[in-house]
């Protein structure tokens, strides 16, 4: 498949350089009814006149400066790079409802896990951050692990041994190390998720459609919470708590098998991919690219460079108040707001609703501003990053000292919807400093935006143990979240200040 695009190429480039010889323009491939005509004798692949003849010609197009043509896929073809990011869309929904479950399960009530293995509110926090503990072990291992035998076959393997520690959880419950340990072996597994979907969607996704298809991926991550509120709360209330655990971990194997079965590292590796979805993402491709993956890994380069730290910094700083929530909403509902087990789980699924609108129409949105000279690419993921952390903050101080459920639930859902622009901002940012090496530069940045996933939920514990929340005293409970709401505020302005400051999307590696 590689030497059938080099084929594609050569072609092009010597049938242009004798157009040139003769006086012609850049491409004689040129022809006044704007459709792309086929080499002579043939099409670009060796292909007879006759057979080509029977194929649609696609209209003339220009990307990144490079006049081309090619053949046009058959009628029904799904391009093979939309079923790439759609499984891995469903593949972050999996690898969060694995995540998130453990937060229903562990909330106080007489149906789960926390009241059946009378835990303290600091055990809570524990097997809470016990999953980032592991997290931020293997972020680097998986990023130099997908750029050694792909990303396929390191998410898929990643998340099936996920999915076989989340079995397990039930199993070893009522021991509490063994059951820290699961949860952080669980984390250990999931770490390879991200430097793995950037690193296929750096070979995957072309300029054009970057924040865009940035936007509607990470969108799996929020809809996977969406549904696992709800569903988990079912399955609690009519099964238990350990049905659960078996339920999810059953949909993440299915989701793996399917992934390794549907999709590839590279365009060139792909079974069914069309040569002229190949010839597509060789022309659309930032020319700065080709030289963009060096065979050797920069960490000294990386590490010294103030985009890249701009994104490690912003990115730390959103999932400081992501990880507070998604780890904590079931309790600060059911604690603070006096909902019940189901009510929680549904009130819990509205963010997550909006924050998947804001996420994949960010993106859209981010792609339109940029194409039409707008903003520039850099000003572009400042605004939106300044914007997604910076307002969901001040929200969760509000939603804090708010006096009525309603008015709290609706600054809640604004301040985590409105945090799905993010993506727009640092996560499509990861992609532009470096495509070629995006799947190391993101591992870096999310073994330091871990670090809030482990610490931030033991520190919620203590406070919430330092205030005596219980029940029977909601009055100390809202004191305590106001607490920790005022903490996520700081670092995420500090976070906004420090993006606006060193962020760049230029080409800055290489």
């Amino acid at each position: 498949r590689g030497s059938e695009v080099e084929g594609v190429m050569d072609a092009l480039r010597s049938r242009t350089a004798r157009g040139l010889e003769e006086g012609g323009t850049a491409s004689p491939l040129e022809d006044p009814s704007g459709l792309r005509q086929p080499l002579s004798g043939g099409s670009l692949d060796g292909t007879p006149q006759d057979e080509v003849e029977e194929e649609a010609l696609l209209p003339k197009d220009k990307m990144q400066g490079h006049d081309h043509a090619y053949l046009a896929p058959p009628r029904g073809y799904v391009p093979r790079r939309f079923i790439l990011v759609m499984m891995l869309f469903l593949g972050l929904f999996v690898a969060y409802m694995l995540r998130v479950c453990i937060s229903v399960a562990a909330a106080p009530g007489p149906l789960g896990m926390y009241d059946a293995l009378d835990w303290t509110k600091t055990q809570q926090g524990v097997v809470l951050g016990a999953f980032f503990d592991g997290y931020i072990t293997t972020q680097i291992v998986g990023g130099i692990l997908a750029r050694r035998f792909g990303g396929k076959a390191v998410l898929g393997t990643g998340m099936i041994m996920a999915c076989l520690c989340t079995a397990l959880t039930p199993i070893v419950s009522h021991t509490f190390p063994l059951l820290v340990a699961c949860r952080v072996a669980v984390g250990v597994f999931q770490a390879v998720t991200f430097p793995c979907v950037m690193t296929l969607l750096g070979v995957w996704c072309t300029p054009q459609e970057r924040s865009a298809s940035v936007g509607l991926v990470m969108a799996g991550s929020y809809t996977g919470t969406v549904v696992t509120y709800p569903l988990a709360a079912y399955l609690m209330e009519t099964y238990s708590w350990q049905t659960m655990f078996f339920f999810l971990a059953g949909l993440g194997c299915t989701w793996a098998v399917c992934f390794l079965f549907i999709c590839a590292s590279t365009p060139a590796l792909h079974s069914s991919i069309h040569r002229a979805e190949l010839a597509k993402l060789s022309f659309a491709m930032d020319p700065q690219e080709e030289g963009d993956a060096p065979a050797g890994i920069p960490w000294v380069k990386i590490l010294r460079c103030p985009s890249a730290w701009a994104c490690f910094i912003g990115h730390f700083a959103f999932n400081w108040s992501f990880y507070t929530m998604l780890t904590e909403l079931p309790s600060f509902l059911s604690l603070s707001l006096h909902f019940e087990l189901r009510e929680a789980g549904f009130v819990s699924m509205l963010p997550y609703i909006v924050q998947v609108v804001f996420s994949i129409g960010g993106g859209m949105l981010g792609d339109v501003i940029i194409s039409r000279g707008i903003l520039s690419r850099t000003h572009t993921r400042k605004a939106f990053m300044t914007v997604a952390l910076l307002v969901p903050a001040s929200c969760l101080v509000a939603c804090g000292m708010a006096t009525s459920s309603t008015t709290a639930v609706a600054l809640m859902t604004t301040s985590i919807g409105i945090s799905g622009l993010a993506n727009t901002g640092v996560s499509a940012n990861y992609l532009e400093i470096s495509a070629g090496l995006s799947g190391i530069i993101m591992s870096v940045g999310n073994t330091v935006a871990s670090l809030p996933g482990m610490v931030s939920p033991v520190l919620t514990g203590i406070i919430l143990d330092h205030y005596a929340c219980s029940p029977a005293d909601p009055a100390a409970c809202k004191a305590a979240y106001q607490l920790v709401f005022s903490i996520a505020f700081g670092v995420q302005a500090a976070g906004a200040g420090l993006f606006l400051l060193l962020a760049s999307s230029d080409r800055v590696l290489f």
